[in-house]
């Protein structure tokens, strides 16, 4: 057996600075391995295992480079050239993370500015199966304008902040696929210990079936020649009118073709993606997770903080670095979700894993989002929360990151109730007449409250459509208005809460 590292090591890769750095892959049983990062003069060494499998640990080191990491196994060598030492990020998710830079606002004008020497990207194939993982070829690439067409939008603003204040290389592990559910990307053996896990793991194969590989090969091509013939008519339509809405695509064009099929190898089978993606780039060294999904899972709102929490959990685990940052992308507004409170109990799922799970965080959206397009095109703002809470909450940067939440919420005289907010970052604002906040009575019946600002971390809600406040929301809804702001400029995170 040759010397092979894991797919995930190549030339113009990052690794994580100021903490150890496994280096992992395959050779002949038995056989000495050695590596060494020059001119950092770090290196580590140790054999194979029976299985050929040998993992080694460099120490940790600064940021810098580049660096040339050499492998060795007796009269094997394997060379790497311009590595750097930097910040790295995972960042993964479903659709609205995988959103190319190409393809979001103002993408052609981003792209053919993006180029930066301090950013590279490594995207994970994607296949659902290991034995598809071991034969994809990938490898990392500097971002540039003939490279980054792909490169996840939301990533690419993220990192390029980072760069920008930390003046690091800032390496990016990409590991997504759009249309995905949180089971994706966890072990079975790990959905199988809980209700919600098992649920998922029972409906999948509901829906496969008995169908054969052969039958789910044939179903699957004839899903993707719809795919192929719906893109042509979105494109057609849009090479006509650039600016036509989404409203206007789905009556012109149809809707997107969907579900796709099910099968042992599907992409949305549980479990699936973990084995054949994740694992591809465990245990790479990073500093933390970006993680953006939630949509398809809207089906099952009432499941999704169980299968969130055991996902940041598991992931952390399987790198075994601690309680790694995992900063959690929360979804914005969008009008056509499964049910009236679908996006609403899953953005506070998400809400109640970034308070419960030490170390994570949450990127609120409450202000952003197309009525009519479940994929908003501007990934711009979207990057630059997430590099803030970082910045903010990873890094200790006096930047104010985090958006404001509510603290607390009580009534006051005469019909008001008082909400109190944390990181109000200097005063919290109502932007818009209708800021979207709704009171309701004894009767259960929400109405739109006037909002006043009454201290700097402060409001003072009432309406007189409910004299006698019993609840209160901020947001709570798939889509509408969202005006509550903190002294920086982040929207509040939405709430539901009875007084």
């Amino acid at each position: 057996m040759k010397l092979r590292p894991a797919a995930v090591f190549s030339g113009n890769m990052v690794l994580q600075q100021g903490v150890p750095v496994p280096v992992w892959g395959k050779a002949a049983p038995g056989a000495a391995v050695s590596c060494r990062l020059e001119p950092a003069g770090a290196a580590a060494a140790g054999a194979a295992d029976a299985d050929g499998c040998w993992r080694l640990t460099l120490p940790a080191m600064p940021a810098g480079g580049p660096h040339t990491l050499t492998l060795t196994a007796g009269q094997e060598q394997v060379v790497f050239p311009d590595v750097w030492l930097g910040e790295v990020w995972l960042a993964g998710g479903q659709s609205n993370m995988e959103l190319t830079l190409a393809n979001s606002r103002d993408g052609q004008a981003a792209l053919a500015a993006c180029a930066d020497p301090r950013l590279h990207f490594y995207a994970a194939p994607k296949v659902t199966t290991p034995q598809a993982a071991d034969a994809a070829e990938s490898h990392w690439l500097p971002v540039r304008p003939d490279t980054a067409a792909d490169l996840s939008a939301v990533a690419y603003y993220a990192a390029a902040a980072l760069a920008r204040a930390l003046n690091v290389h800032v390496g990016i592990l990409e590991c997504f696929w759009g249309g995905t559910y949180a089971h994706c990307w966890m072990p079975r053996s790990l959905l199988e210990t809980f209700p919600e896990g098992r649920a998922r793991m029972d409906w999948y194969d509901a829906q496969a079936g008995d169908n054969s590989d052969e039958q789910f090969a044939a179903e699957c091509a004839a899903y993707q020649a719809e795919v192929d013939a719906w893109n042509a008519r979105i494109a057609a339509r849009r090479a006509a009118d650039p600016d036509v809405s989404w409203t206007v695509l789905n009556a012109d064009c149809g809707l997107y073709p969907w579900p796709p099929p099910a099968g042992r190898t599907g992409y949305q089978r549980p479990g699936n993606l973990y084995q054949s993606m994740l694992r591809r780039v465990c245990p790479y060294a990073v500093r933390g997770f970006w993680y953006y999904q939630g949509e398809q899972d809207e089906t099952w709102p009432q499941d999704y903080k169980a299968l969130l929490t055991r996902l940041v959990r598991c992931w952390r685990a399987d790198w075994g670095m601690g309680d790694l940052p995992f900063l959690l992308v929360q979804l914005p507004m969008y009008a056509d979700a499964a049910g009236p409170d679908a996006w609403p109990a899953l953005r506070a799922a998400q809400a109640a894993v970034a308070d419960a799970e030490p170390g994570c965080g949450l990127v609120v959206l409450a202000d952003c989002g197309e009525a009519d397009n479940i994929h908003p095109v501007d990934k711009a703002v979207v990057g630059r929360r997430l590099a803030l809470l970082a910045l903010d909450t990873v890094y200790g940067r006096p930047v104010h990151g985090v958006s404001p939440r509510l603290a607390g919420a009580s009534r006051g005289g005469a019909g008001q109730v008082i909400l109190r907010f944390a990181h109000a970052a200097g005063g919290m604002r109502c932007a818009g007449g209708d800021p979207g906040v709704r009171l309701a009575g004894p009767d259960g019946q929400f109405a739109p409250a006037q909002v006043s600002v009454i201290g700097t971390d402060t409001l003072l809600a009432q309406s007189p459509a409910v004299p006698a406040p019993r609840a209160v929301r901020y947001a709570w809804y798939n889509f509408g208005p969202a005006g509550l702001y903190g002294g920086t400029g982040l929207p509040a995170a939405p709430f539901s809460v009875s007084l």
